[in-house]
């Protein structure tokens, strides 16, 4: 059986050590690779009639698609990019809505792009409580698509995402923002617990671990619970 959490727990530290773009990227690349994705892309996710080329961030999309792509002008009507500015929860490519017989741009979209060989895509929105709307997306042929590949795939993203943005100057809060006891539940969430997991260990009612971790997704910019972790870690709030 694969270790996932050790693949994952291998790669945020390898991001936290890493000191330039171009490092972040053959990284990135590489972990993707090994978990069957051939592409990706790590863009910010505007909204029509604005173009994507602008935002993008990293670019490991296979050779012509961006071109392809910018040309016919799929932006606007690309499902996966409509659906990440709808939701802040990972998907797979193929679970963003459209009309297959009547919205036939958007099947046009989808269906090219297995022609550069990205049949199976997973998508990790980036979204903060000022409405920042951000993802890393990948594809491949066969990527593995095993729910705790995704689960580390998602963590892996958001670090990669986080490294990028401090890289090209994006400040992260060093001072200790958390009380002990939201940064106590918080360690336990990153250690795969759930509300009802941590009320039993720490002796107190799940709704109080629930008000307590939205409190710190609100003090972490976050909008997630693996979100707040992520940006829990970076600013040194929690440890792995």
């Amino acid at each position: 059986m694969l270790n996932y959490a050790k693949r994952m727990f291998d790669a945020v530290s390898d991001f936290q050590s890493i000191t330039t773009i171009e490092g972040v990227t053959d990284r990135l690349g590489k972990i993707l690779s090994s978990f069957g994705y051939s592409a990706f892309l790590v863009t910010s996710v505007p909204d029509p009639p604005l173009r994507l080329e602008p935002y993008i961030q990293l670019n490991g999309w296979p050779k012509g698609w961006t071109e392809h792509y910018t040309k016919h002008d799929y932006y606007k009507d690309d499902p996966v990019a409509a659906y990440c500015r709808k939701t802040a929860n990972p998907f797979e490519w193929r679970e963003a809505p459209y009309a297959k017989e009547k919205d036939l741009k958007a099947a046009e979209v989808m269906n090219v792009a297995r022609d550069f060989g990205m049949f199976e895509g997973f998508l990790v929105p980036v979204i903060r409580t000022t409405g920042f709307h951000a993802c890393v997306t990948m594809a491949g042929q066969k990527p593995d698509l095993d729910p705790d590949a995704k689960r580390s795939i998602h963590v892996i993203s958001m670090f990669a995402h986080g490294r990028i943005a401090a890289l090209s100057g994006e400040t992260v809060r060093k001072k200790a923002i958390l009380s002990p006891r939201e940064r106590e539940i918080l360690q336990w969430v990153a250690m795969g617990k759930s509300s009802w997991d941590i009320s039993l260990i720490l002796g107190i009612a799940k709704s109080s671990v629930d008000t307590l971790t939205a409190r710190a997704t609100a003090k972490l910019d976050a909008v997630t619970r693996t979100q707040a972790v992520v940006n829990a870690i970076r600013s040194g709030e929690i440890s792995l």
